[in-house]
């Protein structure tokens, strides 16, 4: 826990070293479930995207993957490949990425075993995210409402704020950027912390202050952060932002 939020407050060493140290604390208790082992990876695989590190992300994907396999739930291997497909769309790899979401989306298709909503969450998520790269706003918008179903069924704050986030880049890309500087505070919200390290984040923040200005974005920023955990859940459902998003013309900038 302390590696995620060092990670969230810009200190990929100090999570890089709690990361370790919590694998070294695990080794004795003995050998960890092939679940557990899964899980951790994708701890390792998020860090090493925010460092940046590349063949460190593809040597963990294939570990993770290869884990997943010897196991009986395959909801476990799509949470794989959609963290890979996170991985091809950051490269720019927009096929591949396309490819490991429509084999994800077809097998945890009516699927209730745990992780599947955590995983069905994050598919779309990415789905909403490699939309956008192709300039597919409708599409993007049926992928988060995909995504937003199957967090609120999670009944995971968290989760939902990878949702939320994504919110916020297809309200940029409509030239809302009050709305998407509103929806990213709502998505720290629901997180419970800042994130400082996640490269999109990083990203809609820059052109959020170039557009907005430094205090106009920190206002607005600060609204959404500021919501409760339930309004800040209805701030970013798809289907109101589609409502909102087809009433009105795109902000200047």
């Amino acid at each position: 826990m302390r590696a995620q939020l060092r990670q969230y407050d810009d200190d990929l060493d100090g999570a890089l070293a709690d990361l370790r140290e919590a694998r070294s604390l695990a080794a004795g208790f003995g050998s960890l479930s092939v679940g557990d082992e899964v899980f951790g990876d994708l701890r390792w695989i998020d860090l090493y995207l925010r460092r940046g590190d590349t063949d460190r992300v593809i040597a963990t994907i294939d570990s993770a993957r290869e884990r997943a396999r010897r196991m009986s739930a395959p909801e476990m291997l799509f949470l794989v490949d959609a963290w890979e497909a996170v991985f091809r769309v950051w490269r720019g790899d927009l096929g591949r990425a396309r490819e490991l979401l429509d084999g994800a989306e077809r097998g945890l298709h009516g699927g209730t075993l745990f992780p599947g909503d955590h995983a069905r969450t994050l598919v779309g998520s990415v789905r909403a995210s490699l939309c956008l790269e192709t300039g597919d706003l409708a599409g993007a918008e049926k992928a988060l409402a995909t995504a937003y179903a199957a967090a609120l069924a999670a009944r995971d704050l968290p989760i939902l704020s990878l949702v939320a986030v994504q919110a916020a880049a297809l309200a940029q890309a409509h030239g809302r950027q009050h709305r998407a500087a509103v929806l990213l505070g709502a998505a720290s919200r629901l997180r419970g912390a800042h994130d400082r390290t996640d490269r999109q984040v990083r990203d809609l923040t820059r052109r959020g202050r170039a557009a907005l200005g430094e205090d106009a974005f920190a206002a607005a920023y600060g609204t959404g952060w500021e919501l409760d955990g339930k309004t800040a859940v209805t701030a970013v459902d798809p289907d109101r932002l589609r409502r909102e998003f087809g009433a009105a013309r795109p902000e200047p900038g």
